[in-house]
């Protein structure tokens, strides 16, 4: 072995705690608090495993300690990391401004999002300009058949639409309104394709209604949504149907700063 090398099983071992901080972490970011036993417990390991890895992370700032009850809380050393990557990401600078503009434009939540795991993740966020709003917390994590964000990725990229009929055969129903056949749902991305942008309406939550378009990378490539979420008492179909050329633009504007330079 060579002087300073790194035995294949050191690395491994390594590897295996990083994995498993990340794992407790990722716990504590669902939770509100979690005592010792429940974290072990959730992320599969010992108490004695996490507990050594959580003082580690107590002592980075990432997680810190009740001095009371014992529980466990994510630090703030982890809510300014998590504030700063996503100010770094580059589809974060694109979008900030078109969507504050956006959500002064038309007064309601204006939201980006991207696919991961056959679900949307909303990574960015802008509260409504009334009293009456929607709340989308960054982070969360909302199914693809049935969300304006959603529709939009699986009606203009088809091989997600495939893998989606491959391992989700049998669409959930979440509300009254939601469409669990293939072939309506089928027919509906057509029509998002033909128009450009859709509509949750009721499908995800009774009460509301929402408007997304895609956005399109320096590649072509389809890797987001931005769209709009309101109260059904404010945004009639109607009113969802007129403000889509609106959310089009506003896609168009994000995938311009991105690099997009239109259809090749």
């Amino acid at each position: 072995m060579e002087p300073g090398a790194i035995p294949e099983s050191d690395g491994q071992v390594r590897v295996q705690s990083v994995e498993r901080a990340f794992r407790l972490l990722e716990k504590l970011v669902m939770h509100t608090e979690m005592s010792l036993g429940q974290l072990a417990e959730a992320a599969g390991m010992h108490k004695s495993t996490a507990y050594r890895l959580l003082h580690t992370l107590m002592e980075l700032g990432y997680v810190e300690q009740d001095g009371d009850q014992g529980s466990y809380r994510v630090g703030i050393r982890l809510v300014e990391m998590g504030g700063l990557a996503t100010r770094s990401w580059p589809l974060h600078r694109a979008a900030e401004p078109v969507m504050d503009r956006l959500a002064e434009a038309l007064g309601e939540a204006v939201n980006l999002a991207v696919e991961d795991g056959l679900d949307m993740v909303y990574v960015a966020t802008i509260d409504a300009y009334n009293l009456l709003r929607m709340q989308l917390n960054v982070g969360r994590r909302a199914p693809l058949h049935c969300t304006a964000v959603g529709k939009v990725m699986l009606a203009f990229r088809p091989e997600l639409l495939r893998r989606l009929q491959t391992v989700h055969p049998q669409l959930r129903r979440y509300t009254p309104h939601t469409l669990t056949d293939w072939a309506a749902l089928e027919a509906e991305l057509a029509s998002v394709r033909e128009v450009g942008f859709a509509v949750d309406d009721e499908e995800q939550e009774v009460g509301a209604r929402c408007v997304a378009a895609p956005i399109v990378d320096h590649r072509n490539r389809i890797v987001a949504s931005i769209g709009i979420s309101a109260p059904t008492a404010r945004l009639s179909r109607e009113r969802a149907v007129e403000v889509g050329p609106d959310i089009i633009e506003a896609a168009r504007q994000v995938s311009e700063r991105l690099g997009y330079l239109g259809k090749k």
